[in-house]
């Protein structure tokens, strides 16, 4: 009886410090491809 209280509490579980985290590494190496592409388009 004490898995199914636990389980119910993971049920709510919500890692929002690692989702925020994987959006902020996605936007940022998004950025850093985005310069990188400019900059070479620029050489020709």
């Amino acid at each position: 009886m004490g898995n199914q209280e636990e389980n119910h509490e993971m049920e709510g579980f919500q890692p929002k410090g690692a989702v925020a985290f994987f959006i902020v590494m996605i936007v940022f190496f998004t950025i850093i491809w985005f310069l990188m592409y400019f900059e070479l388009l620029s050489r020709g």
